[in-house]
């Protein structure tokens, strides 16, 4: 199961080197992951632009590129099917509240965040019921 990343690590001074390599390394792993799910929000951002007016695309397209940096950042996923109910709701917003200075409102989050997923579902035909169901 998927994890979310809390708290703090200290580094010893003399392994800082294994830690930047293994961390670099971990980008690379993820490296797909993230240009897939970033690839979408283009495709979500066009599909939101036939309905919306540009200000509510880029407030929609904005959280959800937040959303991308904190799962590939903060936790362990590697497909979209392992993104949980918790790391959309309570994880992400404790983020958002924690390393955002935004004036988006838990709601705000919840409806883009629901946006994408129902964009996926439809769109993409990637269904992740389990964030779907807890978005409501």
């Amino acid at each position: 199961m998927a994890k979310v990343f809390t708290g703090k690590v200290v580094i010893p001074g003399d392994r800082m080197a294994e830690y930047l390599a293994a961390m670099e390394a971990a980008e690379k792993a993820q490296a797909p992951f993230r240009e897939s799910l970033e690839q979408f929000n283009v495709e979500f951002g066009e599909f939101l632009a036939i309905k919306y007016v540009p200000k509510t695309v880029r407030k929609h397209t904005g959280i959800v590129d937040l959303f991308i940096h904190f799962i590939c950042g903060y936790t362990d996923v590697e497909s979209i099917d392992d993104i949980t109910k918790g790391m959309v709701n309570s994880h992400f917003r404790a983020w958002y509240k924690r390393k955002v200075m935004d004036s988006a409102t838990e709601s705000e989050l919840r409806v883009a965040l629901k946006k994408f997923f129902q964009f996926l579902a439809t769109e993409k035909g990637i269904v992740c019921q389990k964030v779907l169901d807890g978005l409501k």
